[in-house]
């Protein structure tokens, strides 16, 4: 059942709810709880602290609401729809003969169930197992004689689920197959995909041999180059990894490079994409194309003085300036694209071909996104190839490309992994990605957070969740599609907020309603694609498990072979005694700090309380003088750890902790990380210059300039000063 949002934004449908809700009698109470457990929302969690937080009947009721599902009849809860809609959930199982999809892990099944109507028990099937690789199996039945495990009358017609026992599905191939199931007639009369998958991720020989391997953290646009044109780009991304890998790092762990809003570059946030299957056009460096080189138009337009000096004036800005940057980039590769269409397509080129390759491998999700890119009712368009589908497909061809040379130069300079990548957990309501696939979506909710220490008042993070039953019935077609998109550019992945996969607190999209719920999703199939696709594309899965984790999530990580992601600052026993090295958990990515936390300089200084004292996320002056206070004693403690392991410096003492970050100290704080028994450490290049403004603090948008800010210094200098303050000295030492 579903309803008109815009009807019940005008009557305020949760005043209503909240009325109906205190109207309940005791058997509509027991039936609306069956209803919301059916829909895999949740009664309760687990919170940051250890204790059971119940999760109100109203904010339940509201997020089902959102669903579409309306049990209201005027201001009550109407006892003939609530039923109706448990009466269908109850049929729909019997619906049909297999469920959309299948998954299990391989040489753990050999039987599946068939859901019958009771008239066809006595007629003998055909089943037909089709191989991903084009072999087949097939043979018959009679289900009748095979062994029944439930049966159901619905509507007055009887129903058996009988086990077909398939023996050769304990020999079969990984992958993603097809059952068939024939009757009397040609046309099958039931089919779906089975998933078989391995037990674990891809583990490669460093991870079996428990390497313990370091890198660096890396927000790619906010590199300052030496030449870019105002944003970090591939070329860039090129001169980090000669560097990195000179200094010994295995690996640069990057911010998501997802496709951002091309109409509007100003919406920067790299966790809030316009699309996670394809790439920000603005890290292409237009200048190491053939098509910018031998264009006369470009190189006319580029070698002006007035091109030059504002060039400069962009790349030398301490705050991106997305939105020229954008413009410019963007009328350059529009003149590259006509070059490119004259001069390589027109002759069918090796390069036109390799473009015509590119699309044809990428299919119709690229031509659809490109398509849709083109169709926005607010596209600018000044130049009419701008309108051309084809030129969006270009700008992803060129980014894939200067993509995959950087993975390829880390590669040949012996570096472990190479580029990790990062999925973001959602995109935005109004892009591509949701545009493309609208029935996924669940569109009058976001994904959010419940309260926890960093915010408090929990986080609305504007993002659509996918519905997880038609994820399910699609044979969770796009999850797989948004893995294999993103794991071909890298040697590993981290997924952002990896909980998902089991459950996401679903917000409502409007102000003025509940505060959310937790929403279920089918963790297990999940994490079987996950590893599914991560043996098939040779990339190792880091899940981002900070914050409110339930522990089952943890038992998925482990069994499977995926690491964990963990935070200095948060990694201690009881809240206040810090880790000692050892004490790390082994198959985990360490980061000093990332993009959600203050730089190591600014937490050590307590900086980043005075600055969330000034935008008012700190309410008063005896707050921020009370997180100082513990800040002290989070120093105190840090010291404390580094004269145990003998690493403090000389003259720091822990009557010192209130001394300002000096190079020696973070050297030191390096050194302790790089000791751990994780396999995996990361720096973020911020602490290499001691910088102490973040790229991003949680819980604001227009009153800080998140995801602009610049490093401080140019990677050669970044490098420099690493060398000569010895910064790396710790890493060669602990991880030889």
């Amino acid at each position: 059942m579903s309803y008109n949002f815009e009807e019940d934004s005008k009557e305020n449908a949760f005043d209503v709810l909240s009325s109906a809700c205190e109207a309940l009698s005791s058997e509509e109470l027991e039936k609306l709880e069956l209803l919301l457990s059916h829909h895999g929302i949740h009664d309760s969690f687990i919170d940051y602290s250890g204790n059971r937080q119940a999760i109100s009947l109203l904010d339940r009721w509201d997020i089902l609401h959102l669903k579409g599902v309306n049990l209201l009849n005027g201001s009550r809860l109407s006892l003939d729809k609530l039923e109706a809609e448990l009466s269908q959930l109850s049929q729909l199982k019997w619906q049909d003969v297999f469920p959309s999809v299948i998954v299990f892990n391989r040489e753990e099944c050999d039987e599946i169930l068939m859901r019958l109507p009771a008239g066809l028990l006595n007629t003998e099937l055909r089943w037909q197992l089709l191989w991903e690789n084009g072999d087949s199996n097939e043979g018959e039945c009679l289900p009748l004689y095979l062994e029944e495990s439930e049966n159901a009358v619905i509507e007055g017609e009887a129903y058996s689920a009988r086990r077909l026992s398939l023996p050769v599905l304990k020999l079969a191939p990984l992958g993603y197959h097809r059952l068939l199931l024939h009757g009397q007639s040609k046309e099958p009369i039931a089919q779906t995909t089975l998933i078989i998958a391995p037990h674990r991720c891809y583990e490669p020989a460093w991870v079996q041999e428990n390497k313990r391997i370091w890198g660096f953290s890396v927000q790619l646009y906010a590199v300052r180059g030496e030449s870019n044109w105002g944003v970090g780009d591939f070329s860039d991304l090129a001169k980090l990894i000669e560097l990195s890998a000179n200094s010994g790092a295995q690996f640069l762990a990057l911010n998501p490079l997802h496709a951002l809003d091309m109409q509007r570059p100003e919406h920067c946030s790299p966790y809030s994409p316009n699309d996670r299957r394809r790439l920000n056009y603005l890290y292409i460096d237009p200048s190491i194309e053939p098509d910018y080189r031998n264009c006369s138009q470009v190189q006319a337009i580029v070698s002006t003085r007035k091109w030059q000096n504002a060039e400069a004036r962009l790349r030398n800005k301490n705050v991106i300036d997305y939105v020229q940057v954008a413009k410019r980039k963007r009328d350059i590769l529009v003149l590259m694209y006509e070059y490119f269409l004259t001069t390589e397509m027109e002759s069918a080129s090796d390069r036109a071909k390799a473009f015509l390759s590119f699309v044809e491998t990428e299919g119709e999700s690229l031509e659809q996104f490109a398509r849709a890119e083109v169709n926005r009712e607010f596209a600018r368009g000044t130049h009419s190839l701008e309108k051309d589908f084809q030129f969006i497909m270009y700008l992803q061809w060129l980014a894939s490309r200067q993509l995959a040379s950087c993975q390829e130069r880390a590669h040949s300079l012996g570096m472990a992994i190479g580029l990790i990548g990062d999925l973001a957990v959602g995109s935005s309501a109004g892009g591509s990605e949701l545009r493309q696939n609208r029935a996924l979506f669940s569109l009058q909710t976001s994904i959010g957070a419940p309260p926890d220490p960093l915010a408090p008042q929990g986080q609305n993070w504007g993002l659509p969740p996918m519905d997880p039953v038609q994820l399910q019935q699609s044979a969770y077609a796009h999850f797989v599609e948004l893995l294999r998109c993103n794991m071909s550019h890298y040697g590993a992945l981290r997924i952002d907020h990896i909980m998902a996969l089991m459950r996401l607190w679903w917000c409502p999209r409007f102000p003025g309603r509940g505060k959310g719920a937790y929403v279920g999703y089918p963790v297990t199939d999940l994490f079987a694609i996950l590893r599914l696709e991560s043996q098939r594309n040779k990339c190792v899965v880091i899940g981002e498990d900070l914050g409110v984790v339930p522990p089952e999530i943890r038992g998925h990580l482990e069994s499977s072979g995926i690491f964990s992601n963990i935070l200095f600052y948060f990694e201690k026993y009881d809240g206040h005694h810090f880790k000692k090295p050892e004490h790390y958990k082994g198959k985990a990515l360490v980061m000093v700090a990332n993009h959600d936390v203050p730089t190591l300089a600014a937490w050590w200084n307590g900086s980043d309380l005075r600055l969330r004292r000034n935008l008012e996320l700190i309410s008063s002056d005896e707050e921020l003088a009370s997180q100082l206070h513990y800040r002290n004693e989070e120093r105190r403690q840090v010291l404390h750890l580094l004269h145990d392991q003998w690493l403090a410096p000389e003259g720091r003492t822990l009557d010192r902790a209130a001394d300002r970050l000096d190079y020696p100290l973070c050297s030191a704080i390096f050194r302790l990380c790089a000791r751990s028994s994780s396999q995996l450490v990361s720096v973020q290049l911020e602490d290499l210059s001691l910088q102490e403004l973040p790229v991003n603090i949680p819980g604001t948008s227009s009153e800080y300039p998140n995801w602009q800010r610049k490093l401080a210094h140019s990677t050669n200098e970044l490098f420099a000063i690493a060398q000569s303050e010895k910064l790396f000295e710790g890493f060669a030492i602990e991880r030889s």
